[in-house]
């Protein structure tokens, strides 16, 4: 067997010296610019770009990028443009409003369900700040949420796949098999007339079922949406043990709620009753 000269082992070090401060490099540039191409990395570098994308897999394979069409992006950047994608500046802050305070209103340990929804999707990813939770959902979305959150228990329904959430009797069926301290149910209307309401009858079946599983069930809507209303009707306000908006809700909206002697919570710093 032939021994390796000592200029070949020293020639071996460089090498693996040079590839653990390009992948230095690489994390510190994607951290600063969250995005870049291999073309970029290669001049900037100095090397190939079949090295660059070699590093680029690796990168890929430890979870810190996403490798795309001739470059990379940052795995937080990624997952960042899902909560973004198609909502206004505006709706953001109102998402996140609620969902700080919907922090509030959950203790370390609870088991909750949060069904399909952009805000209940803002609501997760504060949750998943805390520890020893037990997290129920049907929507992808909200899943994501809790990917890096090894402190809780996610565990995704099963069903018919529509767009972002799963739905149909195999949803249902799943569902029954658990209990919750707290369900969060999103909807698309409220109003005086007909009550809760949200755009699909497969929506309308889940949250049916998903409230008589719950110690406490949390309506989760926006002001704006109060007294509008979707085609499918969902129950009347008085199967929520509370309501949680934003901090535009008008005051007639305020008083339909208190007639209900339902509390409700605006701001994570007020607490209306």
């Amino acid at each position: 067997m032939m021994i390796p000269k000592a200029s070949e082992y020293m020639k071996r070090w460089d090498n693996n010296m040079f590839a653990i401060e390009r992948i230095r490099i690489i994390k510190n540039h994607l951290l600063k610019e969250e995005k870049v191409s291999v073309a970029k990395l290669s001049e900037l570098l100095d090397v190939t770009e079949v090295t660059i994308r070699r590093d680029l897999e690796k990168l890929e394979k430890e979870g810190f990028l996403k490798r795309t069409h001739g470059g990379a992006v940052l795995k937080d950047y990624v997952e960042e443009s899902i909560w973004n994608e198609n909502e206004e500046n505006k709706d953001i802050l109102l998402y996140q409003e609620i969902a700080d305070t919907a922090f509030h209103l959950v203790n370390d340990g609870d088991a909750i369900m949060l069904t399909s929804g952009s805000v209940n999707a803002y609501i997760a990813k504060a949750l998943s700040a805390r520890s020893n939770l037990s997290i129920v959902t049907n929507d992808l979305v909200i899943a994501s949420a809790f990917s890096h959150s090894p402190a809780n228990t996610l565990i995704l329904l099963g069903g018919d796949l529509e767009e972002n959430a799963v739905y149909g009797q195999m949803t249902i069926d799943n569902l029954r098999n658990f209990s919750f301290d707290h369900v969060f149910i999103e909807i698309n209307g409220l109003s005086e007339t007909v009550g809760m309401t949200v755009s699909s009858t497969k929506k309308a079946s889940l949250i049916q079922q998903a409230v008589k599983l719950a110690d406490s069930v949390t309506v989760v809507c926006l002001s704006r949406f109060f007294g509008t209303k979707s085609l499918y009707h969902v129950g009347n306000l008085s199967i929520a043990h509370r309501v949680l908006t934003d901090s535009n809700l008008d005051d007639k909206y305020k008083s339909y709620i208190y007639n209900h002697n339902i509390p409700l919570f605006t701001s994570i710093d007020v607490y209306e009753n």
